[in-house]
Formats: structure tokens, sequence, C-alpha cells
């Protein structure tokens, strides 16, 4: 094992272990480290270190020159990013590619850019944006989630923990550090830019899956005041929600919100966005919602919850 190989390998490894979370600062000074040498998999993870503007001011364009450079460099999942963003296909790659050349075709604007959506009700707010994720980026995201799927938990107000709950039995997977990439944080930049919010608003990414019966009953994704105010008070109140359909090959499935009388599913791609609190930022109990079971096939979503301010400096 060369000295990049071992580099990478010790900063992957502090950060995937919970007991180095204050570390993460020397992981990715060893990772740059790698990178630096020419390991091509650090050079992947230095591109999205690049575009988020960890330990750097972010850079799109520095982000996809990395891409490139390690796409040159064998490294098959930043070829599979480049590939998506030029021309929205995963396949598998041949060997002979002018790598520079795909990077040329990616249009990185409208990536990054929300397109117009239409409003479903005023008071509170609930848009619909059709074609919010291109087919690939669907695609993707399903297959990153799916070998990591887990049972969703949900917070217990009694005993102040996260744990399983009869309420939602639909299985997911987090988007941490250490499983983003540059495809997942050109939708979470998407999703900032479609709310008018600023990227470290938005909480950890989940990807969603229900199968036939699963579901997550009533509920509202606002923080209640009474129990959770010193993690409002540290990061903020959790403001919105942003729902994306990945799929649409199921039956039954709607995000119901019954205080509203209103019932919606998407198609592939499109998102449902709606705020949790009111115009004064208190928590607004008509915003009460359930995802429905499906009752044929799988319905797979992307998840994002949103806060209403950057989290306290720590």
């Amino acid at each position: 094992m060369n000295d990049g190989e071992a580099s990478f390998r010790e900063g992957m490894a502090l950060l995937s272990d919970p007991g180095a979370a204050g570390r993460w600062r020397e992981a990715i000074t060893l990772i740059d480290r790698a990178a630096a040498a020419g390991e091509a998999e650090a050079i992947e993870r230095r591109a999205l270190f690049e575009c988020m503007g960890i330990a750097r001011h972010p850079d799109w364009n520095k982000a996809l020159d990395s891409l490139t450079d390690a796409a040159e460099r064998a490294c098959l999942k930043a070829q599979q990013q480049l590939l998506l963003l030029a021309d929205d296909r995963l396949e598998t790659v041949s060997p002979i590619v002018n790598w520079r050349d795909v990077r040329s075709r990616i249009a990185l604007g409208s990536r990054l850019k929300a397109p117009a959506g239409r409003t479903l009700s005023a008071n509170p707010l609930i848009r619909t944006i059709a074609g919010f994720l291109t087919e690939g980026e669907c695609a993707w995201l399903i297959a990153a989630a799916q070998p990591r799927l887990e049972r969703a938990i949900i917070y217990n107000k009694e005993t102040g923990e996260a744990g399983v709950h009869p309420g939602r039995t639909n299985q997911f997977a987090l988007f941490n550090l250490l499983e983003l990439d540059c495809i997942v944080e050109i939708i979470r930049t998407r999703i900032a830019s479609a709310l008018n919010a600023p990227l470290p608003c938005l909480e950890v990414s989940q990807v969603l899956r229900y199968a036939v019966g699963e579901e997550f009953s009533l509920h509202c994704d606002y923080l209640d005041p009474a129990t959770m105010a010193d993690e409002i008070a540290a990061r903020g109140q959790r403001a919105a929600t942003v729902l994306v359909y990945l799929n649409e090959d199921f039956a039954g499935g709607e995000t119901s919100f019954p205080e509203l009388r209103l019932e919606h599913r998407g198609a592939r791609g499109d998102a449902l966005l709606f705020s949790s609190v009111d115009p004064s930022g208190l928590p607004d109990r008509r915003t009460i919602h359930a995802g429905k079971p499906p009752t044929q096939g799988e319905k797979w979503l992307f998840s994002q919850w949103v806060r209403d301010r950057l989290p306290a400096a720590v």
C-alpha cells in the first residue's frame, strides 16, 4: 500500500467512526493529502469537499475538474458521476472515453437551478415542481440507497431519543458526509435554490422506501418547542420539507394532508415542497400529514428537511 492509499483509508476510517466525530478536519486533511499524491478515490472525495466548501471555499468548477482528474485515473464512481451530469445516463463505462470532453458537456447552471413550480395551497404553503429531478438522478439515488436501507426511526418525546416506532414502518438510508457525492450535493443545492435557503440549513438527506403496507402515519415535521427547545436554539426550527418521487411504478402511496383535504402523488422526478410553520415562524398544526402505504409495488422518495436558520457556531 502506497502513502496516498494509506492516507485515504485512514481519513475515510475517521469519517466512518462515530467516536471520532470531533476529528473530521484531520480526516479531510488526510484525504486531501492522498488526493495530492494522485490517489483516484481520494480525488473523487476531494471533489465533494470542493463543491460543499468543506475546509475551503465552495467551487463547483474545481469540483468538476477533480471529478475529471479522478475519472482519468480510472475511478469508476467519478466516471459515473460525469456521465450522469453530462448526458443523464447510467451505464457500464467504456475504457476509451475522453473525460475532458464529457466534462465540457456538463451544463452546470441548469443542474443547480430549480425549475418553476405551482402552488397547491397558499396557506399553509404547499407547492409542487414537475421534473425537479432527472430520470438519471432518480436512478442514482435509488442505487446509492438500496444497499444501506434500514428501518426508519422517529424521535420519541418521552425518552428524548430516536428509535423505531409502529407509526413509521418504512425503510430509509441517510446521506451523511461519508455517503454523499457530487450528484447528491447538486440535488441539495437545487433544493436550497427552490426554497431560497442557505445550503447549511439543509439537514442530512434521506432516501425512503415504502413496501406494500408500509407507512408513515400522521405526524408534523416541525420540532415541538416544548420538548426540543435546546435543539431549536442550537439549529433552528424545522420549517420546510421537500419530498421528491423517485419512481412511479406503484399504486397508492399518496402524501395526505387531512386538515387541508389534500392528497398528492407526483410522477417520477416531481417534488412536493411544504412549510411546517406559519408566516410568523410558529409550528402550524394544519400541516399534519401522512405517507400513505402503497397497495402495489414499492414507493421511493428523496426526503429533505430544512431549518429556518443557520446552525449556531460550535
